[in-house]
């Protein structure tokens, strides 16, 4: 058996299915939303064409998704075990349904397929239609109108058409080449060469759907300079530099820093950055919310549900002391410690809102000060 698999920003915690192919799972992101992920078992990720098959299955699930079935939310096609991942919607299918395309058959796991959807029933998934009354219409996508002619047909009259399909080729085949033939035997006649065509590249199969991935800006050395609340980090001063996480920036940090993926949403990353490895021993701790955008009047139309967002998911004050026209922030005392920062700005042609949340046990607030004025800092 496999083992549990391990997602940043999941927490895996019921296997629904074994397969030879892949696994399904249900379980719940870190803000606390129910998901269920198809991952490839070892075999599966060891075969190149489960690989390809799962990366056309999830394009089609994250772009072209069909009645009652849920847009995929996340997905990394280029791990040891890909997965693909989707919201638990009442009335709704998930993740689960790409697990018929993997082997290149179509139809062949419906009972698999209706096991675990026996068991998503119970926490509101789509249920079973009772076996003496049919499921209400709806349309019908390409996908289950191949299962519904093969369930027809049968087996046998499915090979026979196939078997036909193949002699019609062969002859149409034998023709042309017959045809081919003939041509080559008469002289070409010259023209001018036709332009080479270079084909587009593909989106990244990295992350499906989800953000852009961002190149980190170079980080800027500490100067003196005004901050937004309490000191900065002088010119010369030794910190560590937070970079190569998959944010469009970097900023210092105090100590040797231990950075957590928190993951993706479609349309936010999520990092965290603390002083230890456990977080209830972590004296400072930075939670950081990245969201691209069209341009900085898209951010600054788009701020208000950002910030929901963020603050929601890292439970924390929402910035509401405007310093500026593309910054707010908010200070909280007590213990511990809280600032918290909204930010909008332009880097490399492309805008992005910044939601950051510091947070220091007493002694630290300093420390926290400082990191939040580097951010705005870095992201000016």
């Amino acid at each position: 058996m496999n083992p549990t698999p391990q997602i940043n920003g999941f927490e895996l915690d019921q296997r629904l299915l074994g397969h030879p192919l892949a696994e399904i799972w249900r379980g719940r992101s870190f803000t606390g939303m129910e998901v269920v992920a198809l991952v490839l078992s070892e075999a599966g990720s060891a075969d190149p064409q489960v690989r390809d098959r799962l990366d056309l299955a999830s394009r089609g699930a994250a772009l072209r998704p069909g009645q009652q079935q849920t847009p995929l939310w996340a997905a990394n096609l280029s791990t040891d075990r890909p997965y693909a991942i989707t919201q638990l919607v009442p009335g709704q299918s998930g993740a689960e349904r790409l697990l018929d395309s993997l082997d290149g058959l179509l139809g062949n796991d419906e009972e698999s397929l209706a096991a675990v959807r026996s068991q998503l029933a119970q926490y509101g998934a789509v249920p079973l239609p009772p076996a003496d009354q049919p499921a209400a219409a709806a349309p019908v996508n390409k996908i289950e109108m191949a299962r519904q002619v093969r369930r027809k047909i049968g087996r046998w009259t499915y090979l026979v058409v196939v078997l036909i399909v193949l002699l019609v080729f062969t002859v149409l085949y034998s023709v042309g080449a017959a045809i081919g033939s003939a041509v080559k035997e008469q002289p070409p006649v010259e023209g001018p060469a036709a332009a080479p065509v270079s084909p587009g590249p593909l989106p990244s199969p990295a992350l499906l759907p989800g953000v852009l991935k961002a190149e980190t800006a170079a980080y800027a050395p500490p100067v003196p300079a005004v901050g937004l609340v309490g000191g900065t980090y002088e010119r010369g001063a030794d910190v560590q530099v937070v970079g190569e996480v998959g944010l469009p920036f970097a900023f210092g940090w105090p100590r040797p820093p231990v950075t957590v993926d928190l993951g993706e949403s479609s349309s936010v990353l999520y990092r965290r950055v603390l002083t230890e490895k456990t977080p209830t021993q972590s004296t400072l701790d930075a939670r950081i919310a990245v969201h691209p955008c069209k341009d900085l009047a898209a951010c600054l139309a788009e701020r208000a549900a950002f910030d929901k967002d963020w603050t929601t998911a890292f439970k924390t004050p929402v910035p509401a002391t405007a310093k500026d026209a593309r910054t707010w922030v908010t200070v909280r005392n007590g213990s511990p410690y809280t600032l918290t920062m909204t930010h909008a700005y332009t880097s490399a042609g492309r805008s992005w809102l910044v939601g950051v949340t510091v947070t220091g046990l007493t002694g630290e607030e300093p420390a926290a000060q400082r990191v939040l004025n580097d951010i705005w800092r870095q992201t000016q």
